[in-house]
């Protein structure tokens, strides 16, 4: 499962520089949902950062996984890890 989320990272970290910005979240995003309005795109970006994640520039790999065992354990419908793979249809 680890080497998983690693190279889903990997995949999303496109310019390899060890942070996913808002850019490559979108680009991610929107190769596999279909968006009206990027605007979604970025609320769920900025739903899902921490202070420091934006003081960092993006997400680091560390804290991807902190956000998917988020994701996969935690039962709380506004967990911010909701967003990690984009907007979530109304």
């Amino acid at each position: 499962m680890k080497a998983f989320i690693e190279a889903h990272y990997k995949m999303m970290d496109i310019n390899n520089d060890g942070l996913v910005s808002i850019e490559e979240y979108r680009y991610n995003c929107i190769t596999r949902l279909a968006v009206d309005d990027i605007k979604l795109v970025d609320d769920s970006y900025n739903s899902l950062v921490s202070e420091e994640d934006n003081k960092k520039g993006g997400i680091t790999l560390e804290r991807y996984q902190e956000l998917y065992s988020h994701f996969l354990g935690n039962e709380n419908a506004k967990c911010p890890a909701i967003y990690l793979f984009g907007p979530i249809p109304e």
